[in-house]
């Protein structure tokens, strides 16, 4: 048995969480990894994990692109091209959603949203950064096997993790 919403109780919870998603990324805007600064120590994407999984793929992506939106004109260093950045996790999205309606095997559709994820955010900031943003090329190409994948993996890792954690704790009958 899996618990119903109202549209309210949806437009409510999503707003938590999107609050929360935002609260998180304004803290993890001071969390810099000391000998990379461009990259923030963020556990912003797991509120709105957390609604894809709930409440499927249109209401994480709607969650996504507002919170996206918010950090974008609000306080992101990055600007439009982490607005972009920040939509290519539509991926993970896509996959908790395609989990919200099987309700099966979770840690699949987890690491699949993972993978993809990274799979695409790899060029894309390869790109950003030396067209865009004017980063030399040789400089992205020496921390990309050392710095930028691994932490890529690893905050999406721990965005899953934290989601997981969360209907663990608060037992949404979805059996992750």
């Amino acid at each position: 048995m899996t618990i119903e919403f109202s549209n309210t109780k949806k437009i409510a919870i999503n707003s938590v969480l999107a609050s929360i998603s935002i609260w998180l990324a304004f803290i993890s805007h001071y969390l810099a990894i000391p000998f990379v600064p461009m990259l923030k120590i963020d556990i912003s994407d797991a509120p709105i994990f957390v609604s894809s999984i709930l409440f499927g793929f249109y209401d994480g992506a709607l969650m996504l692109f507002v919170v996206s939106f918010i950090r974008t004109v609000f306080f992101s260093i990055a600007g439009w091209t982490g607005f972009i950045m920040r939509m290519v996790s539509l991926v993970s999205i896509l996959f908790l959603g395609i989990y919200h309606k099987k309700n099966k095997n979770f840690i699949f559709y987890s690491v699949l949203a993972i993978l993809l994820s990274v799979t695409i955010k790899i060029p894309v900031s390869y790109l950003f950064w030396t067209k865009i943003h004017f980063m030399p090329a040789e400089f992205i190409k020496s921390i990309m096997f050392s710095i930028i994948i691994p932490y890529n993996l690893i905050k999406n890792t721990i965005n899953i993790l934290i989601t997981w954690l969360f209907f663990k704790k608060f037992n949404f009958n979805k059996t992750l």
